[in-house]
């Protein structure tokens, strides 16, 4: 059975991030070293300069899933 996905604000992965390195007793390089990404692009993304991609979300086990609604006037136009 599928899990539920749960809708997270998008500066949830920071968060996320955040607490991955004070895990790591608080650095952001062996942390990045242990994930097996750059020290650069972590500190890029901690520091609001690149978003977090494919790579670092599998690293803190999250998924980037992107959806779409109807606005409220295409469903009253749908009428």
């Amino acid at each position: 059975m599928a899990r539920e996905p749960r809708v997270v604000a998008a500066a949830e992965p920071l968060r996320v991030l955040e607490r991955a390195i004070e895990r790591e007793g608080g650095s952001a390089k062996a942390w990045a070293k242990r994930a097996g990404l750059s020290w650069q692009y972590v500190y890029d993304v901690r520091n609001g300069r690149r978003d977090p991609g494919p790579a670092i979300l599998l690293a803190l086990g999250l998924v980037r899933v992107v959806s779409y609604e109807p606005s409220a006037s295409s469903q009253r136009e749908a009428r």
